[in-house]
């Protein structure tokens, strides 16, 4: 009899806490059969007014990841709606991959371009042209190569053992395009040592520029468009700041990995749709204003600011 009534006791307390927790997901608003609502994002900026979005996503195209920053994995064209990317590979999506180009308005039909690219991905000024980081896979040793919109053949800045500068890996990076005909990178001469040169890229040959110079942290950081003074409430932002080129937007990281856009004159910003987990690392201004490029975890997001 006595342990009847206790095995009465335990099931009757086994009904009670079930009612209590069946209870509890009515109060907080999720039922059994409800998916968790996506937590809105909490911006950084208190003087910010935060508004309804104004960008719809129009295309979706994967990327490798990376372990470290290997420089700029999305860059847009400066003349036309066309964004070059870091797309993964059927063997691997990790830290090399292919070398794609793809157009507005659908941006659904990507071309590839180049194979075996690390990053760095930086466009001639008259738009003919994409220099990059390789990784060659024959012997592990980086390199600079040029990659051509219109179909020509890639061409390797340093070829066969000219790429081997040290005796590691031979790290390089983009610095800038000096014009149209001239390529400025930096080739490592030993430890923590860099040298610029000067390539012409019609004829592929280089001079040195200057002497010798330490290896900085952020050799390979991802660039981002500022102006030269940047003004409050941003200048002590944490996070990635990127301005549009006609300086009304800005595209913005906060430490979450949220991403925003930022309208400077109206002091509002309204969070981009990446997903309730994603994670953007990277943005990217079209020359017009008219389209923002995202990397989001293993993926290119495309926006406009001309919604349907």
């Amino acid at each position: 009899m006595i342990m009847r009534i206790l095995t009465m006791v335990r099931i009757t307390g086994l009904l009670t806490c079930l009612l209590l927790a069946l209870s509890a997901c009515s109060v907080l608003g999720v039922g059994l059969d409800e998916a968790t609502p996506t937590p809105e994002p909490t911006s950084s900026i208190p003087s910010m007014t935060p508004i309804p979005p104004q960008a719809c996503r129009v295309a979706e195209e994967g990327m490798i990841r990376v372990d470290h920053p290997q420089g700029d994995l999305i860059s847009w064209s400066p003349n036309a709606d066309v964004v070059a990317y870091l797309a993964s590979t059927l063997e691997s999506s990790w830290n090399v991959g292919e070398l794609n180009i793809a157009s507005a308005p659908a941006f659904d039909t990507p071309v590839r371009l180049a194979t075996h690219v690390a990053g760095e991905l930086t466009w001639s000024p008259d738009g003919t042209t994409i220099a990059y980081l390789g990784l060659r896979r024959s012997d592990g040793i980086y390199t600079i190569g040029l990659a051509y919109p219109d179909g020509r053949a890639t061409r390797d800045l340093f070829p066969g053992d000219a790429a081997k500068t040290d005796d590691w890996s031979s790290q390089k990076a983009i610095v800038e395009w000096l014009d149209a005909g001239r390529l400025r990178v930096l080739t490592s001469c030993g430890t923590d040592c860099m040298q610029a040169l000067d390539f012409g890229v019609g004829s592929g040959l280089s001079t040195p520029s200057g002497d010798p110079i330490d290896r900085s942290w952020d050799m390979w950081a991802v660039h981002a468009n500022h102006p030269a003074i940047i003004q409050a409430p941003f200048a002590s932002l944490p996070g990635q700041l990127n301005w549009s080129p006609d300086g009304s937007r800005i595209a913005y990281i906060d430490d979450n990995g949220n991403a925003w856009v930022i309208n400077v004159d109206a002091g509002s910003l309204y969070p981009l749709d990446i997903g309730q987990f994603g994670t953007a690392t990277e943005t990217d201004w079209s020359y017009d204003n008219q389209y923002l490029a995202v990397q989001v975890d293993q993926n290119l997001m495309i926006f406009t600011f001309k919604c349907p």
